[in-house]
């Protein structure tokens, strides 16, 4: 039973335990320890966290200041020693208390006309606090600094690819000779935008089968068989310049101003004719620019600028602007030789231009380019392709230019002379007869008119040299000399002082043989037609060789013309010989320009197998700074724009 005693202490403990549950006084103090508890924890985070990123800051300041330092083209110490020093100068070559720092790893590069400098370390901050709440004992980042210096002193040369394959599609509506265009453009801007000394001067070498100069260079060299034109002899054919550079100079960097070299014949070795033995019209046989060696593009006269010019090269300019007028200019044609742009690009890179330079260049060029592996200047080629080598055919020496046994009438048709004490081909006598009539040699029928030779003539009725072509006989097929027949009416003698004269002729239909009807002025005599002389150069200005060799040469039926590639194989050869001549030149070249302290940037564009390999070959080390495979337009002009942003003076670049 419950006393009052009893019951009077459970009153009391029941009215104290309802009195403290609804008092309210002291509540916050239960929130302020628990909020002084959190500040405590984040407050020491915070601490811990400052400590660790004021060290990581310190740790990266001296290794920014570290790499600038060991970066400078003027230092004479290691990058490791200077490192140290810097380290041991910031208070952190030794370990401070609760932290760890880590020694730095150093690579470096130096050449002729760059420093580069890596260096990376690591920082260790030992909690104070965080360790309480987890197992996070330390705080630990890496840090890491790259430096470079090149000097303000830069010549640059591009070697573009401009050939054929360069017009095709690569991709988001562009052609690949859009993309170089607009790369290339990217590159001169960022170059000239960060070239505040204006010491930066670049030209450009396009080339495809041939490399194009303009004539004032050509005239800087000692240059044989310069093209005879309307006329006039070493004129040169307008616009179109392309020297055969000896293979023997590829292993060098010079280009020698005082040896001959022979000028590539501007000549279309490649199209081919009708295989007809009847006579075909000389616009046939009109050469096609496109399919040249040295390939050109005709003036628009519609344009302010002038066509012709797209493909030459540019000589060095500190003038961005007229280099992007030049870039936007590239046209696509032609097939790939490497080796001869990247010979050009060399050369005139080489110390041995100056002066070309001072004949020719630009006032803001003059004194360049500096001596070869100066440590003042950087001498820059970018080789770029998106092809590999292929072998090109060009006109043999002896019919490069100088007289030819060709003349041209003036209403547009060919004669060739056949003479005993010819040369080559030439070097035979005319038939002294046709058809059992006797041409007497005391006529000097040395001249074959292919427009007048009929595969069918009427039967002349008697065998005198009186009544050629008067014939009223039976309609026959004239004999055959090889696979060729010989027509007398084809076959005349110069005339008085030498002047080559043949009757004019027209198929106009009237007769139902298709004889040629010769056209009689109101005497009733022959209307004559006169004829030129050509130079070799200015047969290939008119005519294809595949159209000379089959008009002119086998349609005589003269002794040793009546095979087709023994008459081409004569007058034409393969240019270099084979690819595998043509990547061992390449490689020659680009080996001779590494010694000379020419810094080389490969960039193979959407290029097979053997153009990569090429390229990588050619460019300098390590290749995974000069080296660049670029399978798409994006990536050819991040290609172009990261080699613009190395071309800079001391800079922290990461």
């Amino acid at each position: 039973m419950r006393t009052p005693t009893v019951m009077l202490v459970l009153g009391r403990a029941s009215a104290s335990l309802r009195r403290f549950r609804d008092d309210e006084g002291g509540s916050m103090a239960l929130i302020i320890v628990f909020t002084f508890l959190a500040m405590i924890m984040f407050g020491g985070i915070a601490v811990d966290v400052m400590r660790f990123e004021t060290r990581r800051v310190t740790m990266q300041q001296t290794l920014d200041r570290a790499a600038l330092a060991s970066a400078s083209l003027d230092q004479t110490r290691t990058p490791e020693q200077i490192a140290a020093d810097w380290f041991n100068k910031a208070g952190i070559g030794e370990d401070l208390a609760m932290v760890d720092f880590s020694a730095p790893s150093v690579t470096s590069l130096a050449d002729a006309g760059q420093r580069r400098v890596t260096m990376s370390a690591s920082v260790r901050s030992y909690n104070f606090f965080m360790g309480i709440y987890s197992k996070n004992d330390y705080l630990e980042g890496p840090t890491t600094a790259a430096a470079a210096q090149g000097v303000s002193q830069i010549e640059v040369m591009l070697v573009l690819d401009i050939t054929g394959s360069m017009g095709d599609p690569i991709g988001g509506g562009k052609s690949k000779i859009q993309a170089l265009r607009e790369a290339a453009t990217d590159f001169v801007n960022i170059v000239k935008a960060n070239d505040t000394k204006n010491g930066v001067s670049i030209g450009m070498v396009p080339y495809a089968a041939q490399v194009n100069i303009p004539v004032n260079l050509r005239n800087q060299f000692t240059a044989w068989n310069i093209s005879t034109w309307d006329g006039v002899a070493n004129a040169g054919v307008p616009n179109i310049d392309c020297m055969e550079l000896p293979t023997t100079s590829y292993g060098d960097t010079a280009l020698s101003q005082t040896s001959p070299i022979r000028m590539s014949a501007v000549a279309d070795s490649n199209t081919g004719t009708t295989t007809s033995d009847a006579f075909i019209a000389p616009s046939v046989g009109v050469p096609n620019a496109g399919t040249r060696a040295c390939t050109t593009v005709p003036d628009n006269t519609a344009t302010a600028r002038n066509e012709a010019t797209a493909n030459q090269i540019v000589m060095p300019t500190k003038d961005g602007e007229i280099l992007k007028q030049r870039i936007a200019g590239l046209v696509a044609a032609g097939n790939t030789n490497i080796a001869i742009g990247m010979r050009w690009g060399v050369g005139l890179i080489d110390q041995a231009a100056r002066p070309i330079y001072t004949a020719i260049g630009d006032p803001s060029v003059l004194g360049r380019p500096a001596d070869n592996n100066s440590t003042q200047t950087r001498k820059i080629i970018i080789l770029m392709t998106d092809g590999t080598h292929v072998t090109n055919t060009h006109i043999k020496d002896n019919y490069k230019s100088g007289a030819s046994p060709i003349w041209r009438g003036t209403d547009g048709n060919y004669a060739i002379r056949f003479w005993s004490g010819g040369t080559d081909l030439n070097d035979n006598a005319r038939p002294t007869s046709c058809m059992g009539w006797t041409i007497p040699a005391s006529a000097g029928r040395e001249f074959f008119l292919p427009h007048m030779k009929d595969t069918q003539e009427r039967d002349r009725g008697t065998a005198t040299a009186t009544n050629e072509g008067l014939g009223t006989g039976t309609l026959r097929t004239l004999a055959n000399t090889g696979s060729y027949n010989c027509d007398p009416n084809s076959w005349i003698a110069a005339g008085p002082g030498g002047v080559v004269r043949w009757p004019h002729t027209q198929a106009d239909g009237s007769d139902p043989d298709d004889e040629r009807d010769i056209v009689l002025n109101s005497s009733g005599q022959p209307v004559m037609i006169t004829a030129t002389q050509l130079d070799w150069s200015e047969v290939w200005r008119y005519l294809t060789v595949s159209y000379v060799t089959r008009q002119l040469y086998m349609r005589s039926g003269v002794s040793g013309t009546s095979n087709y590639n023994t008459v081409m194989d004569l007058m034409r050869g393969t240019y270099m010989s084979s690819v595998n001549n043509l990547n061992s030149l390449l490689q020659q070249n680009c080996a001779a320009a590494r010694v000379a302290g020419i810094e080389i940037y490969g960039i193979a564009f959407a290029a097979p197998a053997g153009g990569q390999a090429q390229i990588n070959g050619c460019a300098s080390e390590p290749k995974i700074t000069y080296y660049y495979n670029a399978a798409d337009s994006a990536a050819l002009t991040a290609a172009f724009n990261e080699i613009a942003t190395d071309i800079s003076d001391l800079r922290l670049t990461q």
